[in-house]
C-alpha cells in the first residue's frame, strides 16, 4: 500500500501542477468578480491536494531511507529555536510560542531535517487550534529524569473527544475537513525511524500566570525512548 500511494502521488503531481497553472493563466484574464471566485476554490483545492501528494512521499522517503546511515547528532536547544523562529517568520503567528529550553546543551541522534518536519507539524497543528492568548503555545526542551531528551510542543486547545484520540496518529484522520490527517502520522513515523517515540496527553501550563488545561504532545529521544510508546500515567508524562 505504501509503494502504491506513493506511485498514485507521483502521478498526480504532474497533472495537478498543470491544473495550477491553467487556472493562474485563466485568472489573470478574468474581471467578474464570480469567476474570479471560482478560480479562488481552485487554487485552495489545488494547494490542498499538492500539500496531500508531498505528504504522501515524504512519508514514503522516511520509509525507503537508507538504514546503513546513521543519524546525525544535532544540538537540541539550538535546533528547537532555530526551527521555531523560522517558523514564526513564514506564519507570521501572533504571539510567537514561549520557548522553555534546558539550561545545559542536549544533544540527540536525530536528522536535522526530520527534526524540523516534526517541529513544524506540530506547530502548525497548535496554531489551528490555540487561542490568540501570550503563551497559548509552548514549546519545551529538556531532559527527563531517566537521562532521556525530550521536545514537546503545548497549547491551550480545547480536548479532544475520546473518539480522537484513538486515532490521533493514524494516516487520514483528521477532525477538521481540510487537514489532509498526515501530520501526526508523519511525526510518528519519524520518531520510530530514529528509535524514538512520541505520545499526547492533556496537561496544564502557566498562560498569563494561570494554570491553564492543553493539549500536549511529547517526542522522547535516545536509548530509552522506546520506554514512551507504551501505557504512560500522567505523572510520568508530565515528568518530562
Amino acid at each position: 500500500m505504501g509503494r502504491m500511494s506513493a506511485a498514485v502521488a507521483h502521478e498526480i503531481r504532474n497533472p495537478l501542477a498543470a491544473i495550477a497553472q491553467a487556472n493562474a493563466l485563466l485568472d489573470e484574464d478574468l474581471g467578474d468578480p464570480r469567476h474570479k471566485q471560482l478560480t479562488q476554490m481552485v487554487r485552495q483545492n489545488a494547494r490542498r491536494l499538492e500539500k496531500i501528494v508531498e505528504d504522501i512521499l515524504n512519508i514514503s522517503r522516511v520509509q525507503h531511507r537508507d538504514q546503513t546511515i546513521s543519524p546525525c547528532t544535532l544540538a537540541l536547544n539550538a535546533s528547537v529555536e532555530r526551527v521555531c523562529r523560522d517558523w514564526q517568520g513564514q506564519t507570521q503567528n501572533q504571539p510567537a510560542p514561549r520557548l522553555h529550553l534546558s539550561p545545559r546543551a542536549i544533544e540527540v541522534q536525530f536528522e536535522s531535517e526530520h527534526l524540523r518536519r516534526i517541529l513544524i507539524n506540530l506547530l502548525d497543528n497548535a496554531r489551528r487550534f490555540a487561542s490568540q492568548r501570550a503563551e497559548a503555545i509552548q514549546v519545551s526542551a529538556g531532559t527527563a529524569q531517566s537521562g532521556q531528551g525530550f521536545l514537546s510542543v503545548w497549547s491551550d486547545g480545547p480536548a479532544m473527544e475520546q473518539s480522537v484520540e484513538r486515532h490521533l496518529f493514524e494516516p487520514f484522520f483528521s477532525s477538521e475537513s481540510r487537514s489532509s490527517g498526515l501530520g501526526l502520522y508523519i511525526c510518528r513515523e519519524l520518531c520510530e525511524e530514529h528509535g524514538a517515540s512520541i505520545v499526547y496527553d492533556r496537561t496544564q501550563r502557566e498562560v498569563e500566570c494561570k494554570p491553564v488545561e492543553g493539549n500536549e504532545f511529547i517526542a522522547g529521544f535516545g536509548p530509552k525512548a522506546q520506554a514512551l510508546a507504551g501505557p504512560m500515567s500522567p505523572k510520568e508524562k508530565r515528568r518530562i
